[in-house]
Formats: structure tokens, C-alpha cells, sequence
């Protein structure tokens, strides 16, 4: 595991990554529970970076036939 911590990383609450993929929070929830999206935890709090979320998103990503 790398110790390397980038200062830049753009850090999204729950609400915000609920607002970014238009689902609900409990919906975020849901997929941070099911470990389908990595999350950090600080202190009483998870937070998602958006390479994460955009991670999640090419993962399910379904491609065209052609």
C-alpha cells in the first residue's frame, strides 16, 4: 500500500455524491455498504473522491453493440 497522500484530492460527502449520480442518499448508502464505491472513513464521517465515483460509473457502464 502506498503512503503517498495527494493534498489536491477532492473529498465529496454523501450528499454530494447522492447529487452527483441523481440517485438518493440512502441509495449512496446503500452502495457504500455493499463496498461498490470506495469511501474513506474520517473520523464519524465517509467522504468518496470523484475519481472513485467516476471509477463506479465506467465500471457500470453498459457499451454498445456495434
Amino acid at each position: 500500500m502506498s503512503t503517498d497522500f495527494d493534498p489536491t484530492i477532492e473529498l465529496l460527502t454523501v450528499a454530494e455524491v447522492a447529487e452527483l449520480l441523481k440517485i438518493s442518499i440512502p441509495g449512496v448508502r446503500r452502495l457504500q455498504q455493499r463496498r461498490l464505491i470506495a469511501f474513506f472513513k474520517i473520523g464519524g464521517s465517509v467522504r468518496f473522491t470523484k475519481s472513485d465515483i467516476t471509477s463506479y460509473l465506467e465500471r457500470r457502464r453498459v457499451k454498445t453493440i456495434d
